[in-house]
C-alpha cells in the first residue's frame, strides 16, 4: 500500500508513490488564503426592497448544475462575497478538481431533497453521487449553507461542500493496490517478458587489463563471438562506461567472477526483463511511464496515473490482459493522518499471461541469421498462419527503457538513430517486390486464359513487342533464356517472359494484374491484430488517376509485372502469400498470439484462445497452384533455377523465388534490395512445414544474400548444421570483403524507356 500528498503527486509519478492525501495541506482554505465565512453571517438584515428576493433553492440549484457541468467559474461567481474574497477562481477550482481528479470522477450527479431558510441564512440539503473510475459509485449527502446578499443567494463554500466530512483537517486517502504486470511466454512457455532480476553489464574500455579474456568472457555470457563483443567498444572513449547488454540475473550466474574483472562493470537491478538481447523487441515492444499529458485519459480507464503502460508490440496490445486492474481504497484520515474509516473499496483484477505464436529459439536464429544488415525474416506456419518468427534488424534491447537500468543511457542513442531500430521492418516497412512478384504475375497470367503452364516464349535477351525502340528492354541474363515454358521462365526468372505476360494483359484487361494482386493478399492490411503493419501499395488505372491524375499505360504494367513501379509489399504480405501457394491456396490471417491464462497458471485454461482464420483463396485451379509449386520448387535445383547454388545438396524439400527490387533508398543509388521468400515441404510428422519471406535492403541479388539467409532459417528449424555464409569468416562472423556475385545472379530491371 503507498500513498501521497496530492500536492505531490505528479512530482511522484516516476518513483511509484501510489496514493493521494487530497486537500490536507490546505487546512480548511487554500494557503494564504483567510477563513472562510461562518455558515451564520453577523448582518442578518436584509436590504430594503419591494420585490422579495430569489428563493435560495434557485441559487443551490445553478450552484450545482454549474458543478455537474464543470463550470467553475460560474460555481465562484455564485460565492457569498467573504468566501470569493478568500478564493481567487483558480484556487477554489483547484479545491474541487484536485480531488475529484485523484479519485478519477467520471460523472457528477446531485439531487436537492431539503431547504430550510431563517431570516438572512438557509441551507440546501441535497445528495450526491460521484462515478468513479476507480471505485464505482460514492454517495454522500451535502449541506449547503447560502446567505442573502444584495437581492440574491450565495453559496458559502467549506471543503465540506466537495466531501461532506472533510472538517477539522480531515483528508481524503486514495491507495492504489496493482497487480504485478503479466508475462509474455512463447508457444513452448519460454519466458519472453518477466519481473525479475536482471543485470547491467558494460565496461569502462580503458580500465581493462586482458583484453583477450574480457572479449572471450563477455562473449560467453552471450553467446557472441568474443571479437564482435570487442568490436562493440572498440572506439569507445576510455575513461567513460559504456553500456553492452543486459542478461536475466539467471543467465548471470556462474559469470559472478565479472564483478571482479578490471573494466568490466555489472549493476543488477529488478524490473521488466526482455530476453534475448532484443531478438524478439519489435514484436513484444516496450512499456513507458504514463506520461503527464496522458494521466487523464488513462486515470479515465481506472488507472492511477504512475503505471508503466505498453506502448508497441504485445505490450500495447495485450495491456488490457498484462496490466491487469488495480484494487483501490479511498480512506478518510484525520489531521494526525490517522485512519478514521473507509469510505469505499475495491479489489485488484489480478494480470494474465500473453501466450505468443513465436518459437523463441526459432526467432533467436533469423535474428542471428540476419546479421548486421537491415531488414527482415518472417516464418510461419504453413497451415495455421501462426507466427513463428519475425526478426528485423537493426534491433533494440527494450530493457534499456527501465529506468533502474543503469544502460538505460542508450535511450537517446536508439531514439536517434537514423537506421529506426523501433522499426518492425517485418510488418510496418514496404519494399519493391522486385522478381518475388512474378509469382503473382505468373497467377493473373494463367487465370486470364492467355496462358498455361506450359506456354513457350523465346527470350532473346531483348524484350520489344510494340515496335518502339524507346520500350526496348534487356534481360539481365546476356543473350537471353531460349526457349522457355511458363513454369521454367519462373524458376530461371526470366524478365522479358513477365515483360510477355505483363503486356498481354495490359491489352486484355489494365485492371486484371493489379486485381490478382489484391486477391493474394497485397495492397491491404492482413489482418495481423497485434502489431501495427504496414498496408502496402498496389498501383491500379484507377489508383494512378486518384493519385497522380494520369492514366494507366503499358508501361505502368511492364513495372508491376516485374515487381517494379510504384507497388510496395511487407515482408508479413510475401510470406503470407507463400504460405498459401504451398498450403493448397489459404490465406490466413497471421496470428502472433495462441493464448490467453491466467497469470502464473500454464497448465490452466485458457481465458481466450486464438484459433487460425482463413480469409480468403487463392485464385488459382488446383492444377495453375501445382504448376507454380512446380515452378518455385525448381527455383532451388538444377539446371538453372536462379538459387540452386544457394541450396545445392541441401536435403530439405524448398519451393522458393529470388528476387532483386531496384531501391534506390535515401541517396538515389543504393544497391537493390535482396528477397528470397518460399516455403519448405517436407511433409515431417509433428513438425509443420514453414513459409519464410527474408528482405535485407539495399545490398544486392536475391541469390547472394537473401537465399542463403533463408537457407539458415531453415537449418535452424530442422536442427541441422549452419553451412558458412559466403561473406562470412565463420558462423556469425562476416569477412570485411564483399560477395562477389556468381554467374547466373538475376539483375532486375525496370520496364522504363531507355534514355
Amino acid at each position: 500500500m503507498k500513498h501521497t500528498r496530492i500536492s505531490l503527486w505528479l512530482q511522484h509519478l516516476r518513483v511509484g508513490v501510489i496514493g493521494f492525501l487530497l486537500l490536507a495541506a490546505c487546512g480548511e482554505n487554500a494557503p494564504g488564503t483567510p477563513s472562510p465565512m461562518p455558515i451564520v453571517a453577523t448582518n442578518t438584515s436584509a436590504p430594503a426592497t419591494s420585490t422579495p428576493p430569489p428563493d435560495p433553492r434557485t441559487s443551490a440549484t445553478e450552484y450545482l448544475a454549474a458543478w455537474q457541468a464543470g463550470n467553475y467559474a460560474a460555481m465562484h461567481a455564485l460565492l457569498a462575497q467573504e468566501s470569493q474574497a478568500a478564493l481567487n477562481p483558480a484556487d477554489f477550482e483547484a479545491q474541487y478538481r484536485n480531488l475529484l481528479e485523484a479519485m478519477a470522477v467520471q460523472e457528477i450527479k446531485t439531487e436537492i431533497t431539503h431547504l430550510s431558510e431563517s431570516g438572512a441564512t438557509a441551507q440546501v440539503t441535497a445528495k450526491l453521487n460521484y462515478a468513479s473510475a476507480y471505485v464505482g459509485l460514492l454517495e454522500a449527502e451535502l449541506a449547503l449553507p447560502l446567505i442573502r446578499e444584495a437581492d440574491r443567494w450565495r453559496v458559502i463554500f467549506s471543503r465540506a461542500l466537495i466531501w461532506p466530512e472533510l472538517v477539522n483537517g480531515n483528508t481524503l486517502l486514495v491507495v492504489s493496490l496493482p497487480p504485478e504486470r503479466g508475462n509474455i511466454y512463447d508457444r513452448n512457455g519460454e519466458p519472453l517478458v518477466e519481473t525479475t532480476g536482471a543485470v547491467a553489464i558494460g565496461v569502462v574500455p580503458g580500465e581493462i587489463g586482458d583484453a583477450d579474456a574480457v572479449a572471450r568472457s563477455l562473449g560467453r555470457l552471450i553467446g557472441v563471438a568474443p571479437q564482435l563483443v570487442a568490436a562493440r567498444y572498440e572506439f569507445a572513449v576510455l575513461d567513460q562506461y559504456f553500456p553492452l547488454f543486459d542478461v536475466s540475473a539467471e543467465q548471470f550466474k556462474g559469470f559472478s567472477f565479472l564483478q571482479e574483472v578490471s573494466g568490466v562493470h555489472v549493476s543488477p537491478y529488478t524490473g521488466r526483463y526482455y530476453y534475448g538481447n532484443g531478438a524478439v523487441a519489435q514484436v513484444t515492444g516496450y512499456t513507458r511511464f504514463i506520461q503527464l499529458d496522458e494521466v487523464a485519459e488513462y486515470r479515465a480507464k481506472g488507472y492511477f496515473g504512475n503505471e508503466r503502460i505498453g506502448v508497441t508490440g504485445l505490450e500495447q496490445w495485450g495491456e488490457p490482459y498484462l496490466a491487469g486492474k488495480s484494487g483501490y481504497q479511498v480512506q478518510l484520515r484525520d489531521a494526525d493522518g490517522q485512519f478514521v474509516r473507509m469510505i469505499a473499496q475495491t479489489t485488484q483484477m489480478p494480470a494474465q499471461d500473453v501466450y505468443s505464436t513465436i518459437d523463441f529459439e526459432l526467432q533467436r536464429a533469423a535474428q542471428f541469421a540476419l546479421g548486421g544488415f537491415s531488414g527482415a525474416v518472417v516464418v510461419m506456419d504453413l497451415q495455421t498462419g501462426e507466427v513463428l518468427a519475425m526478426a528485423s534488424t537493426p534491433t533494440f534491447s527494450p530493457n534499456i527503457f527501465d529506468l533502474d537500468n543503469r544502460n538505460q543511457i542508450m535511450v537517446q542513442e536508439v531514439l536517434n538513430d537514423q537506421r529506426r531500430p523501433l522499426l518492425n521492418r517485418a510488418a510496418q516497412s514496404a519494399y519493391p517486390a522486385g522478381s518475388v512478384f512474378k509469382i503473382v504475375t505468373m497467377a493473373a497470367g494463367l487465370t486470364s486464359g492467355l496462358f498455361t503452364p506450359d506456354t513457350e516464349y523465346t527470350c532473346n535477351g531483348e524484350w520489344n513487342e510494340t515496335n518502339d525502340p524507346t520500350f526496348t528492354r534487356k534481360d539481365w541474363r546476356e543473350g537471353g533464356h531460349g526457349t522457355l515454358t511458363l513454369k521454367q521462365g519462373l524458376s530461371e526468372s526470366c524478365n522479358p517472359w513477365f515483360w510477355h505476360i505483363g503486356y498481354a494483359l495490359f491489352n486484355q484487361d489494365p485492371n486484371w494484374l493489379s486485381k490478382t494482386a489484391l486477391e493474394m493478399g497485397f495492397g491491404q492490411p492482413t489482418g495481423i491484430e497485434q502489431i501495427d503493419e504496414n498496408p502496402g501499395q498496389i498501383p491500379s488505372p484507377e489508383w494512378k488517376q486518384k493519385t497522380q491524375g494520369g492514366t494507366w499505360s503499358a508501361i505502368d504494367s511492364l513495372n508491376l509485372s516485374i515487381g517494379q513501379g510504384e507497388m510496395l509489399v511487407t515482408p508479413l504480405q510475401i510470406a503470407r502469400m507463400a504460405a498459401a501457394v504451398g498450403n493448397g491456396g489459404t490465406l490466413y490471417q497471421p496470428q502472433l498470439v495462441k493464448a490467453i491464462r491466467p497469470a502464473g497458471a500454464p497448465n490452466a485454461a485458457p481465458t481466450f484462445e486464438f484459433p487460425p482464420k482463413a480469409m480468403s483463396q487463392l485464385p488459382l485451379t488446383p492444377d495453375q497452384l501445382a504448376a507454380i509449386q512446380e515452378a518455385m520448387r525448381n527455383v532451388v535445383l538444377p539446371p538453372r533455377g536462379t538459387a540452386q547454388l544457394r541450396f545445392k545438396g541441401f536435403r530439405i524439400c524448398v519451393a522458393g523465388k529470388t528476387g532483386t527490387a531496384e531501391d534506390p533508398g535515401l541517396f538515389g543509388k543504393q544497391e537493390p534490395d535482396a528477397w528470397f521468400a518460399g516455403y519448405t515441404c517436407e511433409q515431417v510428422p509433428d513438425q509443420p512445414d514453414i513459409a519464410i519471406a527474408v528482405v535485407v535492403q539495399n545490398l544486392g541479388q536475391g541469390s547472394d544474400y537473401a537465399a542463403p539467409i533463408f537457407r539458415r532459417v531453415v537449418e535452424a528449424y530442422f536442427g541441422l548444421p549452419y553451412v558458412k555464409y559466403p561473406w562470412e569468416e565463420s558462423i556469425g562472423v562476416p569477412r570485411v570483403e564483399t560477395p562477389t556475385p556468381e554467374p547466373g545472379a538475376e539483375v532486375t530491371e525496370t520496364a522504363t524507356p531507355s534514355p
